[in-house]
């Protein structure tokens, strides 16, 4: 005779919840939020610039031609333009997240009134987001304005340089883009109101529009609007795919931890060797450590979570596969040729930008210098490919870990077939070959 266990879901969910709340708990019992928002008042780039603020290694175009023949003075400058472009990322897709962790909150909620704690930690992880972002914020706009000049922050909405307009780049949108911060802030007043809305099946484009490229963004589709509709809407009205949107949450975790966690070393190498610690250097440090409350909610939820729900159907399974699918495509889809870490599909969000540097008082390049140190950097085997491609093989291996454990996925994603199809360094080049042509013709 079968014997019906009374392990039931109700009391499988049970054991999870205590172990979000204990994460909860050591959250709010940490400082490292505190600490991150002393180190963004006492910021001083002058007092920060003449030291590295992570490996030197990690700079941005380290390993290329144009790296080998920089001054010191120039590699340091490179060095902390690198932080700042992956901070970018970072800044945008919390902003991002301030967002989505409410409408998520909120389904899980209205499904179950059990899960209260994960509208706490979800509350306080925004909380904390929104100090980060002000940090990120801080040091990229002294920075930007030291090393390249008020002209750098001339705003111009970015886009892909596939487009026209190669004056557009990421790194313009992000320091240009103090709007977003107070419209980010504004929307702790607004979140539950549209949230209510997206429950009843309200207009709430206006709220989804945001302009941030995190990787949140990215996952919605950078030109399609309708994708930018549609995965909220299905993230907030589906517990199952509100748990899914924790598995790519999951995702990006992995990707900040992959050089947060260098940055995290360099800090420890400093601090033994008793030197002088930049405090971008140190506001990474604490970030990393801040991050691992929500690395380890994201886990619980994207995970182990969603097990514990009631089945998902058809629908909801492939809007989950979609989701994950997309956000393999835009965001891990290659790697940068000038900088670690970054693993779109080319370089054309970084051309643009590029030419505005070289031109600028730190290199004093002519256009015609620019474009051929630009040709030679992105279009030419050089060992700045194999660092990133080494790098993105790093994080392959770990995402592919964690999809392992998700049993409603296709094989497309529990293998990463799409970014993994994206690591090639002969695949890059060719890429780059591309943008760079279009780049040269539209000047």
């Amino acid at each position: 005779m079968t014997t019906i266990s009374s392990d039931s879901p109700k009391t499988q969910v049970n054991r999870i919840l205590p172990l979000i709340e204990k994460n909860y708990n050591n959250n709010v019992d940490s400082d490292y939020t505190e600490k991150i928002e002393d180190l963004d008042k006492n910021f001083k780039y002058s007092s920060n610039s003449n030291h590295y603020w992570r490996e030197p290694e990690h700079s941005l175009f380290y390993g290329t031609p144009l790296y080998q023949q920089a001054s010191l003075s120039q590699k340091l400058s490179l060095n902390h333009l690198s932080w700042i472009f992956l901070y970018r990322k970072v800044a945008d897709s919390e902003m991002e997240i301030t967002h989505y962790n409410t409408i998520t909150a909120d389904c899980l909620i209205a499904a179950n009134s059990d899960y209260e704690i994960l509208v706490k930690t979800l509350a306080q992880e925004t909380a904390q987001e929104r100090k980060h972002i002000h940090a990120f914020y801080q040091v990229s706009y002294q920075t930007t304005i030291a090393l390249l000049g008020k002209k750098a922050l001339i705003n111009s909405a970015s886009k892909n340089c596939s487009e026209p307009d190669w004056k557009r780049t990421q790194i313009d949108n992000y320091l240009s883009s103090s709007a977003n911060f107070v419209n980010q802030m504004t929307f702790q007043k607004k979140e539950q109101y549209h949230a209510e809305n997206l429950k009843q099946g309200k207009d709430i484009n206006k709220h989804i529009s945001l302009t941030t490229q995190g990787f949140f963004n990215g996952t919605l589709g950078h030109s399609s609007q309708s994708l930018r509709q549609f995965f909220p809407l299905n993230w907030g009205s589906y517990p199952f795919l509100a748990a899914n949107f924790y598995a790519v949450r999951y995702m990006a975790n992995l990707l900040l931890k992959s050089f947060e966690f260098n940055i995290h070393n360099y800090y420890k190498k400093l601090e033994r060797n008793q030197e002088f610690i930049p405090i971008p250097t140190s506001i990474s440090h604490y970030h990393f450590l801040d991050e691992s409350f929500h690395t380890t909610t994201s886990l619980f939820l994207g995970r182990d979570f969603y097990k514990y729900l009631p089945k998902p159907s058809i629908y909801e399974k492939f809007i989950a596969n979609l989701a994950i699918l997309q956000a393999q495509r835009e965001n891990l889809n290659g790697f940068s040729a000038v900088l670690p870490y970054y693993f779109l599909r080319d370089d054309g969000y970084m051309i643009g930008f590029m030419m505005k540097l070289l031109q600028s008082p730190l290199f004093d390049m002519s256009a015609t210098e620019a474009l051929h140190w630009i040709e030679k950097c992105l279009c030419h085997e050089h060992e700045g490919f194999h660092l990133n491609l080494k790098l993105h093989n790093h994080l392959l291996t770990e995402l592919r870990k964690f999809a392992e454990n998700l049993d409603y996925l296709w094989p497309i994603n529990r293998e990463m077939r799409v970014m993994a199809s994206g690591g090639s360094i002969k695949k890059a080049i060719q890429n780059n070959i591309t943008i760079f042509r279009k780049f040269s013709q539209a000047l």
